[in-house]
């Protein structure tokens, strides 16, 4: 529950940072997609397992 959480906060920041670029540095907009990224990346991984669980057919 804690990475959906930290996803749902990201959705919030990164709506902020296309809404209002200017307020963040270059280096704060890296780490926003970086870290938006891999939450994205550990989020779709566990779906994965949850649908080849749940199902007889092969997930590619």
């Amino acid at each position: 529950m804690q990475i959906h959480l930290r996803g749902i906060e990201l959705v919030t920041q990164l709506s902020d940072a296309a809404d209002h670029p200017d307020h963040f540095s270059e280096d704060e907009l890296s780490k926003l997609v970086k870290e938006a990224s891999e939450v994205i990346a550990v989020l779709l991984e566990r779906d994965i397992v949850k649908i080849r669980a749940s199902s007889d057919a092969p997930v590619p």
